[in-house]
């Protein structure tokens, strides 16, 4: 007979995985957007709305971050990166 499913202890590396493997869709901040995404907004091409978001990330006029999306079909989420314009602070 097996024991009670209930009484076994996971183990926490188990966990994580599982955890990974049910992750929900991020919500993505407003003002965060793919690389396709930038493309479209400036009217360029894919490699050349790369070429600039990577450029403004490194002279630090973006920011970057990743988010669990769906890109694909197969309707699995992803961790993709997303790029804003970093803001200047208010001067008081």
């Amino acid at each position: 007979m097996s024991a009670n499913p209930g009484t076994k202890k996971v183990d926490p590396l188990l966990a994580q995985v599982m955890a990974a493997i049910h992750r929900k869709i991020d919500a993505v901040p407003e003002g965060f957007r793919t690389i396709d995404d930038w493309a479209k907004h400036w009217g360029v091409s894919r490699t050349m709305a790369t070429k600039y978001v990577h450029k403004g990330v490194e002279i630090g006029l973006m920011e970057t971050k990743k988010y669990l999306t769906l890109c694909r079909k197969d309707a699995r989420p992803y961790p993709t990166a997303h790029y804003r314009e970093v803001k200047p602070p208010k001067a008081k």
